[in-house]
């Protein structure tokens, strides 16, 4: 077989019949958890998309291979402890490579049409150079001249289509990717490197205004056979496969194409997005769709003589009791429905479509088991796939750009409207994450293992919001979700603060595993270190986190006489040199001889002096250096009220004093893990908040979690917030600011709030899902508002394991 390819420049390729196709690389939409108005959306541009084409187009969609190699170029972060980092990457990465990771990859080729006068000229030269090779003469390169015709022609097309799809030109090395990828199909190891060079190939692009020619000899240097040899072991009778033989090994393929389409399906969710179906698999499955459109004025010719002729049928059976057939009947309400489509829109052209899907292996057993499977999910939603004998060459090749349309292509054409070619989604699949990051888990919605990458510096470095927010029951996996994040921060250079109000301080314990050098400061009566706001914090930060504090130390509001007095109090000391907390006390005494708000005030902050706990804040002990990479303040014996006591109205007149004292000493200490992440903007810094409804339930604490997160993104910043419900957080505004968002499992009456957090519909097969979701498995929203359903993956090494679990009877993990 000769590859269907004489000549590749940048994207472009000029096939063997003189031919041009421009070839496209197209980012798949994540489908599978779109809300009903985004598949809508989404159906709208691809329809536009499919009317912009040219005479010829293919859509190409491929579950590639991850190679370990590219694999460890993602995870590997750009600093950070290299050793600490390989200790973990190491592991990862060989797990990976033992499960086959893979990922989907779409490109669109479209067929240049031929303009101007020398419209002939293309085809003439391809004649020439194939008599020339027949002689062994080298072949000749296509002039510059053409190259940039043909590479504004395909700019032209480009600009079309880019307001509709996230679309770029494919880079030489893809195009040559796609022929070297397609022989080495089912092969164990069929890994290839996208970002570099083919074997056998030049770099692509352009570079000082010369055109790159990659050499085509190794790309598809292969031995095909139809039906393969009579000794191929466990070789079916019906010999309905391709034998490829390469360099790497022989493998064996099976071509089919789609015969059977159900005669009705509704869009969405009613039988149509039959495309994205191929990802579920639970191999890999290469699928294209080959489309000729054809005028709408022809169309609509040839849609009349058939109407003409199927109603000449009906009188046929006038004189029949059992009437009309029902399959005449359904064809004719199809070309009414199609006429009336066509009249509607003129600019809609009739598409003649065919699709054809491609499975490997290197076993012939191992390749029927696959067959059956595809077909068997196709069969559930009334899709035929047929495997023709002697086409599987045919069927081959074309799903390369630059070959032509012949039998068996043209033997399984549907002719479809673009509405309905858009419905089948050519370009949704499954798929969430960052594009590098730590190997944080895989995607479920696809039947392969697709790795999720997750960064949590990326949002701020794409000018998005990296702060993030974990919800989920007890017992869900949210815990060692949010453990395996900070190791992964830290090790990549970040630093992390977090607020520990475990008693067993699960995050105290993962001090001594985390990278880089940690600290853990204990919070309460027996704290040898002072955290006084006035001594921590500096600018209008001091006053304002300083009247925070005393307001809820002492129950009161700044619009009470008491809130004015400590808000004058306070700006007076903070005007001294070294003024501390303790000597507000002293200040009030001084306005309590004309000011009775003031007398209330010292008097009620005197006896919060007194409990043990105001010495994290009034004493005059050393204050805490916090310079740690990982800094925990481990709170254990603060008495805090319940979530729903603490959410009732004037809640601060309801609670004990120990309870109010202890909700302020949290406010304070999470002001200063905001102050902490916010002081070096040149590195990723995150604060962690578990069980974050103690801070949303005071105006104060939600005001600083509000700040933090507004402000985060320009500081390079992040607060993670952690808690079991998303009604936590007391409304969407604190949601609609964060980035990554993970909801585990939840009770079934929480569960529509859980969806909603994350932007998916509440439909009964999703609260399923999540109300039986298994420890671990999640939704992730991603910060490009991606949406999957993933399952973390366990810790790579047994000490990290043995950190990050919280479960008492959970044990040693199994092997």
């Amino acid at each position: 077989m000769r590859l269907p390819a004489r000549f590749i420049a940048g994207n472009l390729v000029w096939a063997p019949d003189g031919s041009v196709w421009a070839v496209f690389r197209v980012e798949p939409f994540s489908y599978p958890w779109l809300p009903h108005h985004e598949k809508l959306r989404l159906h709208r541009q691809t329809r536009a998309a499919l009317r912009v084409l040219p005479s010829e187009a293919l859509v190409l969609s491929l579950c590639a291979a991850l190679s370990s190699r590219e694999l460890s170029r993602r995870v590997a972060p750009r600093e950070g402890d290299p050793t600490r980092w390989a200790e973990v990457a190491g592991p990862a990465e060989r797990m990976a490579s033992e499960l086959r990771p893979t990922e989907r990859l779409s490109f669109l080729a479209a067929k240049l049409d031929a303009l101007g006068p020398r419209a002939g000229a293309p085809l003439l030269g391809s004649a020439a150079a194939a008599v020339g090779e027949s002689f062994g003469l080298p072949r000749r390169p296509v002039g510059s001249a053409e190259v940039a015709r043909k590479a504004e022609q395909a700019g032209h097309l480009l600009s079309l289509l880019q307001g509709l799809l996230p679309i770029r030109p494919a880079t030489a090395a893809e195009v040559c990717w796609i022929y070297a990828g397609a022989v080495r199909r089912g092969l164990a190891d069929p890994a290839l490197d996208l970002p570099g060079s083919c074997p056998g190939t030049l770099p692509g692009g352009r570079a000082n205004g010369a055109v790159a020619r990659p050499s085509l000899v190794a790309l598809a240097d292969a031995v095909f056979k139809e039906g393969g040899l009579a000794g191929d072991p466990d070789r079916p009778a019906h010999r309905r496969y391709l034998r490829v033989e390469t360099e790497a090994g022989v493998a064996y393929q099976a071509l089919l194409a789609l015969s059977d389409m159900p005669h009705r399906y509704h869009f969405p969710g009613g039988g149509g997005e039959w495309l994205p179906t191929a990802d579920t698999a639970g191999f890999p499955v290469d699928w294209c769709v080959r489309m000729r459109p054809i005028a709408n004025r022809v169309a609509q010719a040839s849609a009349r003589r058939q109407a003409r002729q199927l109603q000449s049928q009906v009188g046929e059976y006038d004189g029949d009791p059992a009437g009309t057939p029902p399959g005449l009947t359904e064809a004719m309400e199809a070309i009414h429905d199609l006429r009336a489509q066509l009249s509607a829109n003129p600019t809609d052209a009739e598409l003649q479509a065919t699709t054809i899907l491609a499975v490997g292996s290197e076993a012939l057993g191992d390749l029927e088991e696959k067959v059956a499977a595809l077909r068997a999910l196709y069969a559930t939603g009334e899709y035929g796939l047929h495997r023709p004998i002697g086409g599987q060459l045919g069927l081959f090749a074309a799903m390369l750009p630059g070959s032509p349309s012949r039998p068996p292509v043209r033997d399984y054409v549907h002719h479809l409207l673009c509405r309905d070619l858009a419905a089948g989604m050519p370009f949704g699949a499954a798929g969430v994450g960052d594009p590098q990051g730590m190997l944080l888990g895989y995607c479920v919605d696809a039947g392969t293992f697709r790795p999720v990458l997750f960064d949590p510096a990326y949002g701020p470095s794409v000018n998005r919001s990296g702060s993030l927010g974990a919800f989920g029951a007890l017992g869900s996996g949210k815990s060692y979700f949010v453990k395996n994040v900070v190791h992964a921060a830290l090790a990549r250079g970040g630093r992390v603060a977090a607020l520990d109000r475990s008693a067993t301080g699960e995050y105290a314990r993962l001090a001594p595993v985390a990278p880089g050098r940690s600290q853990v400061v204990a919070v309460g009566g027996d704290s040898s270190v002072c955290l006084d706001p006035l001594r921590v914090f500096s600018g209008e930060a001091r006053v304002g986190i300083s009247v925070g504090f005393l307001t809820l130390a002492t129950g009161t509001s700044l619009g009470e006489p008491q809130g004015l007095a400590l808000s004058e109090a306070v700006r007076t000391v903070a005007s001294r040199r070294a003024g501390r907390l303790a000597d507000v006390v002293d200040v009030l005494e001084e306005m309590a001889v004309t000011d009775p708000g003031a007398e209330a005030a010292r008097r009620t902050l005197r006896e919060t002096c007194r409990s043990p706990l105001a010495r994290f804040a009034f004493g005059s002990g050393e204050v805490a250096a916090l310079d740690a990479d990982y800094l925990v303040f481990h709170a254990p014996g603060l008495s805090l009220p319940d979530r729903e006591t603490a959410l009732r109205e004037h809640l601060a007149r309801r609670l004990l004093p120990e309870q109010v004292l202890s909700q302020a000493v949290l406010y304070l200490v999470a002001a200063v893990a905001r102050q902490v992440t916010f002081s070096d903007p040149d590195r990723f810094a995150a604060a962690l908040f578990d069980e974050a409804w103690y801070l949303t339930a005071s105006l104060q604490g939600r005001s600083l979690l509000l700040d933090g997160i507004r402000d985060g993104r320009k500081h390079n910043a992040a607060v993670w917030i952690v808690s079991q419900h998303p009604n936590d957080l007391g409304d969407d505004e604190l949601a609609h600011l964060l980035g990554p968002r993970f909801v585990f499992r939840q009770a079934r009456a929480a569960a529509p709030a859980a969806l909603h957090f994350v932007g998916v519909e509440p439909t009964e097969r999703a609260v399923d899902l999540l109300a039986g979701a298994t420890e671990g498995s999640c939704l992730f929203r991603d910060v490009q508002d991606r949406v999957g359903r993933i399952q973390v993956l366990p810790a790579m090494t047994e000490e990290l394991h043995t950190a990050f679990e919280t479960n008492p009877a959970a044990g040693r993990r199994p092997a």
